[in-house]
């Protein structure tokens, strides 16, 4: 469980993240990292969104991009970034010459919203960077495929991809995150 403090870092992608206040600090009010990304790092490759969760990140050094359906938008420090819930987007990624350095928070968009939402999206992070630490996902820095669908299986009900339906997400990932899981693909690394 991720904890106040903590630094989980994804080599491939050049992202480090602090966890400031979890789910669990704020008793599931949000969720607040600061992410730090070296020069060209942290491009996400496929647009998603929250179901149920705004996030905003707040630009404190460096020089970054954006994109929020369908529009690129370039950000400096003091810039405010707010993603609403439901809005295909990529995070900021670093376009300068310095790291990029950005404060991020998360809070559910509604009252509907799983109370464990923020929890399965920490979990989900921490797990994701802790396999890319230990060199075992593709080059392009995602986990394998199998491994993938459980990962993204924990959090279909907090984040989707924007390019494909949604019903075939749901078709596709249970089978897949069911065969992962009896090859012993494990959705946190606590298991």
């Amino acid at each position: 469980m991720a904890y106040a403090g903590q630094i989980i870092t994804h080599p491939g992608l050049g992202v480090n993240i602090k966890f400031v206040k979890t789910h669990h600090e704020t008793q599931g009010t949000c969720w607040v990292a600061d992410y730090s990304i070296e020069p060209g790092g942290g491009k996400e490759l496929v647009p998603h969104k929250h179901l149920h969760s705004d996030e905003w990140f707040r630009i404190l050094k460096g020089r970054g991009r954006y994109w929020l359906n369908g529009g690129v938008i370039d950000v400096l420090p003091g810039d405010e970034v707010f993603l609403p819930a439901n809005k295909a987007h990529l995070h900021p990624w670093n376009t300068g010459r310095e790291p990029l350095l950005m404060r991020n928070f998360v809070v559910p968009a509604d009252k509907s919203a799983d109370p464990e939402g923020l929890k399965a999206m920490e979990d989900y992070m921490e797990h994701w960077f802790h396999l890319a630490y230990r060199g075992l996902v593709k080059k392009d820095g995602n986990p394998y495929l199998l491994q993938s669908a459980v990962l993204l299986d924990t959090i279909r009900n907090q984040l989707v991809f924007d390019t494909i339906p949604i019903y075939l997400q749901r078709v596709v990932l249970a089978p897949l995150a069911f065969a992962g899981k009896m090859m012993g693909y494990r959705s946190t690394i606590y298991h």
